[in-house]
């Protein structure tokens, strides 16, 4: 990509930038750490997800499994998300299925369509989106979302996502010399690690990890497994897979990782997308980007992040043109873990109960 060729040329320039935001970010932390800047005690159960880089590592999936693992459970849970990309007045934002995506923001509008018995709330601040569960709502099960870096809560389960570049050529170089948010020792903050993975790539990366990761912390590997395509006019369910198959067809995706797309509608139609319109993550599509689409008379397979936001705009007639791609959260291989991370989260969930 162009921004990663650019950031080798500048590397003797960007290194020293580097080098200073790091040293920054870990004097944050440590601050916060010595109680110099305040962290408050939620009250409930906390569990936060983050990414040590920018990138779709797969947090809204992710959070999707604990929402179900705590509905499963009888708890009532709650998401608290700083809502990007949401332009709405009212702080913080109790998301329903029916908010606007430019209001409530592309991920936390999916969670509410997904999880509609949840609490979703955005607000760039977590503390006050906090302050009013409390005060209009109730919740015994608490996601972070997207928080490793935001220390202003205390969690009771640090669950850190790495992608395989993380442990590749992008471990330890920091923005702007690379994506990385802060510095390998921001990683000792992790309870256990989550590396979204092929099952291809996890054998090879686990060892990578168990090298580099802080000892004695699990990792544990997980992908988004292909399941069928429905159609975007379908309220619920319909697989529709049939109708693609062997056809040619065009990928839309706005995600910060679109990669993994790719691969799944591959393994799920047997044959790549013949058309490719890749848009920046989180992107809110134009009406003229749907004309452009239209141009070449090709069905359209697209993810759920992207259907929130293209159903508006569409006519009825355009809509039977667009197929959602339907993933499921499946994990792979562990290391550092006796237990898969079912059994490793049940336990830890016991004993912060104690």
């Amino acid at each position: 990509m162009d921004y990663l060729l650019a950031q080798e040329k500048l590397a003797p320039l960007l290194r020293p930038l580097s080098f200073l935001y790091a040293a920054g970010m870990g004097l944050r932390a440590r601050a916060y750490s010595a109680g110099l800047l305040p962290s408050r005690d939620p009250g409930v159960f906390c569990v936060s997800l983050g990414n040590i880089s920018w990138g779709g590592s797969g947090k809204t999936p992710m959070a999707g499994w604990l929402l179900r693992w705590a509905a499963e459970r009888g708890l009532m849970p709650a998401v608290l998300s700083r809502g990007y990309g949401g332009r709405s007045e009212e702080r913080p934002l109790l998301v329903k299925p029916w908010t606007s995506p430019e209001t409530a923001g592309d991920e936390p509008l999916m969670l509410a369509q997904a999880h509609p018995q949840a609490r979703i709330l955005a607000d760039p601040s977590r503390r006050r989106a906090l302050r009013w569960l409390k005060t209009n709502s109730r919740a015994d099960f608490i996601i972070l979302d997207d928080a490793m870096q935001h220390l202003a809560l205390r969690r009771h389960v640090n669950l850190t996502l790495l992608l395989p570049e993380d442990l590749g050529a992008g471990w330890g170089r920091v923005i702007p010399l690379g994506s990385w948010r802060e510095g390998p020792k921001a990683l000792e903050r992790a309870d256990a690690f989550m590396l979204r993975a092929s099952p291809e790539e996890s054998e090879e990366l686990l060892e990578i990890a168990g090298a580099r990761l802080p000892e004695g912390k699990p990792v544990f590997a997980f992908d988004l497994a292909p399941v069928a395509l429905r159609a975007l006019e379908a309220e619920t369910g319909g697989d529709r897979t049939d109708h693609l198959h062997g056809r040619d067809y065009a990928l839309a995706a706005a995600v910060g990782n679109p990669a993994s797309v790719r691969r799944g509608l591959t393994t799920l139609l047997g044959r790549p997308p013949s058309r490719e319109f890749i848009f920046p993550d989180h992107y809110f599509y134009k009406t003229a980007d749907l004309r452009d689409l239209r141009r070449f008379s090709l069905p359209i397979a697209i993810t759920a992040k992207d259907a929130v936001k293209i159903r508006a705009l569409l006519s009825e007639k355009d809509r039977g043109r667009y197929f959602v791609l339907e993933s499921e959260l499946c994990f792979g291989r562990k290391a550092r873990a006796p237990e898969d991370f079912a059994s490793w989260f049940a336990r830890v969930w016991q004993n912060a109960l104690k």
